[in-house]
């Protein structure tokens, strides 16, 4: 019994001791300069601003693809410098690519990041269960003594 009650009290202090840590992470920025049709990992959801820049009159295509519903998010044709922003829905890679015969330059900067839906389900669903196991196991104890 000590033992299921250690276990379930660290599970739910994890949980609480996870939101700071996790909050502190996702303030910082993630920056890539992307190459010919490379994809990135973003750990995270959030909004991405994109930045080209090429020289005046090159024409070409910036992508941001999504693998996961197979569906371009963004796909702009593009003279000379590009910013724009696009909102990445989940963690997980996108693939970013620029369409050009000439050197194109594409920096990606994610920022306003935070986690996904389904990690916050699962966090608070586990941190909720074994609080209230927690109480029930303590609960039992009492009426025992």
């Amino acid at each position: 019994m000590r033992l299921l009650k250690a276990v379930l009290l660290s599970v739910v202090i994890l949980t609480l001791l996870v939101f700071p840590i996790e909050k502190n992470a996702l303030t910082q920025p993630i920056s890539e300069v992307v190459l010919m049709g490379q994809g990135i990992v973003v750990p995270s959801s959030g909004m991405a601003v994109l930045s080209s820049s090429a020289d005046e009159g090159t024409d070409y295509t910036v992508r941001v693809f999504d693998p996961e519903s197979s569906r371009a998010i963004l796909e702009r044709n593009v003279t000379g410098s590009f910013r724009g922003r696009v909102f990445l829905e989940h963690s997980g890679p996108y693939y970013l690519s620029v369409g050009s015969m000439t050197p194109v330059t594409l920096a990606v900067r994610v920022i306003n990041r935070y986690p996904s839906v389904t990690v916050l389900n699962i966090r608070y669903g586990l941190g909720g269960v074994s609080a209230l196991l927690l109480a029930a196991v303590l609960l039992v104890e009492g009426r025992r003594r």
